[in-house]
């Protein structure tokens, strides 16, 4: 396999350099005598890149790492797209790419025209100097190399009142942990939650805050500039060349009065936002330039060059920007962003045995208790040892209601569930208890209880009855069922079809002795049964009930069989004639 590769990176051009004939002060090593590097000599019309390639253990399943030995003289410390460090260059998204791990000479072709395109695509768009650099789409950011990490709570904007605080936490290994955490005014309890969850000291709020502008930035072209900025002169000379207006409102927010402590926030357009935390000697600034008169003409110039003075800037720091707001947090978890998440529904979730357990904490990433519109759990039961195998509670809840710890264990897992409540008794199923709610959703698994909602929601108008949806194991765990009702199939109508049940039986289930498969004691009845069947059944649920969120209902019903028979493609059931619950 050595042999092939070697052969094959010679076949391309590459010299095998050993370690020790390797140039000084790279950051590769140097030292080992068993080690070596090929490298090869790329030419672009802006002129020769040297790569030296460093192969990895198993080169079948990791591409090499591209290491830029020698650059063009006008390219070193400007911003390069794929470059990054002034030495890494990304020639592939390797997580994401595919190619033939059993094809070792083709797959090192290919990552030679791979370079060679890169180096070109790259030298190309600092040629070209747009705004709308392809080579750059989305990635500006990944080149700000910061030093300290700005997790953003809230959505940046101009209209924002953002103020950030530096907090620190003691690691098991004595050292420091740091960031800086930004949110708005009324976000303090979300603040403090986030804190407490990431094991910071809430103490560290009672320090003054840091005061944070947002600043957006229209930039006239990205690549090909000095990058990055290691002053705020520096910084001030970037915005200058490429958005003047942002150059200008940044000045002005430094000058409008006399504070030690900023964070600059840039919304770079079409790319992630960089931050730059920064403290000025006031002494040097001069009282006189502070709070000057609106009235009287100012020179932005003068005073950028002012705050670009060598001894003005007694503290900066590239901040790397990490947003952690709402919509940030749920994102990935919306297939059609446009339809929205859950935050904004009321929802009750009914049963939080292990099919509730499991929905509960997806229903949680998809939104549900994120804002101002309550999640509440409703269950009478307590988490016993005998429930862990099939519940996503741990031990440490063993004795509580699980309705309960259900919903500690979902407040404690992010900032922003805010609106979670476990309610230990049963749900009471009443006219205005269920207009309350947007989405009710019933995971008990007890058929009384499926019928008692369905009959009940009927005495409501459309306008006021919440959508209904049914989440059960049938089949002592042969197969997980999710119906939808929103008014135009109920419990009982799936139940009365003679195609399907007979006497409340799925008819594939006829010839199996359901009740022997039970263990029934006083108070108490189970089924042994894989956890699968409740972690499917949770997601068919959550699924349901992320398509109320679309104008129209996909389905209203789907399963998954589990023992190893047909499952029946989702589709939507209607009204049965004769039903005992509709029809009444």
């Amino acid at each position: 396999m050595k042999q092939e590769l070697h052969h094959t990176l010679l076949g391309c051009g590459f010299r095998y350099t050993p370690a020790k004939q390797m140039p000084k002060g790279i950051l590769l090593d140097t030292k080992s005598r068993r080690k070596g590097y090929y490298v090869k000599e790329y030419s672009t019309k802006g002129g020769v890149f040297v790569i030296a390639l460093v192969l990895w253990n198993d080169p079948h399943i990791q591409l090499p790492f591209a290491y830029i030995l020698q650059q063009p003289e006008q390219y070193k410390g400007r911003l390069l797209p794929h470059i990054n460090f002034g030495f890494y260059l990304c020639y592939v998204a390797q997580m994401e790419a595919d190619w033939n791990s059993n094809d070792l000479k083709s797959t090192y072709q290919d990552v030679d025209e791979q370079i060679q395109l890169t180096l070109d695509n790259s030298v190309a768009s600092v040629e070209s100097g747009t705004s709308n650099d392809v080579e750059l789409e989305g990635e500006f950011s990944a080149y700000w190399q910061s030093e300290e990490e700005l997790y953003l709570l809230a959505k940046p904007s101009r209209k924002a009142q953002l103020k950030a605080h530096l907090v620190e936490a003691e690691l098991s290994s004595g050292s420091i942990r740091r960031e800086y955490v930004a949110a708005c005014s009324e976000q303090s309890e979300e603040l403090v939650k986030w804190l407490n969850q990431r094991k910071f000291d809430e103490s560290s709020l009672q320090e003054v805050s840091i005061t944070t502008h947002c600043i957006s930035v229209k930039p006239n072209r990205l690549a090909g500039v000095n990058w990055p900025p290691s002053c705020l002169r520096e910084v001030l000379s970037w915005l200058k060349l490429v958005d003047c207006s942002a150059h200008a409102r940044t000045v002005t927010l430094l000058m409008a009065k006399r504070t030690k402590r900023h964070i600059l926030l840039f919304d770079v357009e079409g790319q992630d936002e960089l931050a730059v935390y920064l403290e000025l000697n006031l002494d040097v600034i001069g009282k006189r330039y502070f709070g000057r008169n609106a009235a009287r003409k100012r020179n932005i110039n003068n005073e950028a060059a002012l705050l670009g003075g060598k001894f003005v800037s007694a503290n900066f720091k590239r901040l790397g920007v990490t947003r952690a707001d709402r919509d940030t947090l749920l994102s990935r978890n919306q297939p059609r962003p446009d339809v929205g998440n859950l935050s904004h529904k009321c929802i009750a979730l009914i049963g939080c045995g292990t099919i509730g357990g499991y929905l509960a904490e997806l229903l949680l990433r998809s939104g549900a208790g994120c804002g101002e519109n309550d999640f509440h759990l409703y269950d009478d039961d307590s988490f016993k040892p005998h429930n862990f195998a099939r519940h996503s509670l741990t031990a440490h809840n063993f004795g509580l209601a699980k309705s309960i710890a259900l919903a500690n264990s979902l407040k404690e897992a992010v900032h922003i569930a805010q609106s979670i409540k476990g309610i230990d008794r049963q749900f009471p199923i009443q006219a205005d208890v269920l207009s309350k709610y947007d989405i009710v959703i019933d995971a008990t698994g007890r058929p009384p209880v499926s019928k008692r909602l369905a009959a009940v929601a009927r005495t409501l108008s459309a306008d006021i009855r919440p959508v209904l949806i049914h989440a059960f194991n049938d089949g002592n765990g042969r197969a997980s069922k999710v119906l939808v009702d929103d008014g135009r199939c109920c419990y009982g109508c799936m139940m009365a079809d003679p195609a399907v049940y007979r006497n409340n039986i799925d008819l594939r289930f006829e010839g199996i002795d359901l009740a022997k498969e039970k263990h029934i004691s006083c108070g108490s009845t189970y089924t042994s049964y894989d956890a699968a069947v409740s972690h499917i059944t949770a997601a068919l649920a959550q699924e349901a009930v992320l398509n109320t969120l679309e104008y129209t209902l996909p389905w209203n019903y789907s399963e998954h069989m589990l023992d190893g028979s047909r499952s029946k493609k989702p589709r939507t059931l209607k009204h049965f004639s004769g039903c005992n619950i509709c029809d009444e």
